[in-house]
């Protein structure tokens, strides 16, 4: 595995605010399980009035005995049709993790040499890709959430992938740590704590907020 890259200047995020590595992870998912496939052919409803929320608690309590796994659990409606928002704060929005991904990708395509070699890496290491998915799996929910609620990009979302495999605890021979590769004089301009006892960059929750504040100051 390549060593994980570093927050180390603004140039470096600068690049990955249009970095298509988001576009080329998903398309190497999309060999491991047919969940992460973008939905090509999605038909809108014939309405446009806006669809209510599902209540899955309220769907499995309605259900007949032995009707077996409701609709709902097993084709909720498309997030991806404008019509039928998801509404974060119930219980659909944990139902496709990776369609709200995708609804929220904001930065232009690239197509050159350097992504393709990129999509070849990727695409020719199934069991990598899986490993990353599996362990991205207990933190990309929390960051995909702070991702919409500033109104960035959810290829964002994806860059722990490109810097650490969603490790938490990885390290890089430029002493940058944790999941977003912070180096200590950088975390500690986002009030990143590092000491004996405590180092934020490898707190999940502290060095997801100190990565998008970053972002967000390179931006504007």
């Amino acid at each position: 595995m390549e060593e994980p890259h570093s927050m180390t200047s603004p140039h470096r995020f600068l690049r990955l605010w249009a970095l298509p590595a988001a576009a080329l992870l998903l398309g190497a998912c999309a060999g491991i399980d047919p969940r992460f496939s973008p939905a090509a052919s999605v038909t809108p409803p014939p309405s446009t009035a806006a669809a209510a929320p599902i209540d899955v608690a309220a769907t499995l309590a309605n259900a007949p005995t032995g009707a077996g796994t409701p609709e709902v659990l097993t084709a909720p409606i498309d997030p991806l049709v404008p019509e039928r928002p998801i509404d974060v704060d119930t219980s659909t929005a944990h139902m496709d993790l990776w369609a709200r991904v995708r609804r929220g990708f904001a930065m232009p395509d690239l197509d050159n040499d350097r992504v393709r070699a990129r999509e070849q890496y990727y695409a020719t290491r199934p069991d990598y890709m899986q490993r990353m998915t599996d362990r991205g799996s207990r933190y990309l929910f929390h960051i995909v959430e702070e991702v919409e609620r500033r109104g960035m990009p959810t290829e964002i979302a994806l860059l722990p992938f490109v810097e650490s495999a969603f490790n938490p605890q990885a390290n890089s021979v430029a002493s940058a740590a944790g999941m977003w590769q912070f180096i200590p004089g950088t975390g500690r301009d986002f009030d990143l704590k590092q000491n004996l006892f405590r180092d934020d960059r490898r707190d999940v929750l502290a060095s997801t907020r100190a990565a998008l504040d970053y972002l967000e100051r390179l931006h504007a």
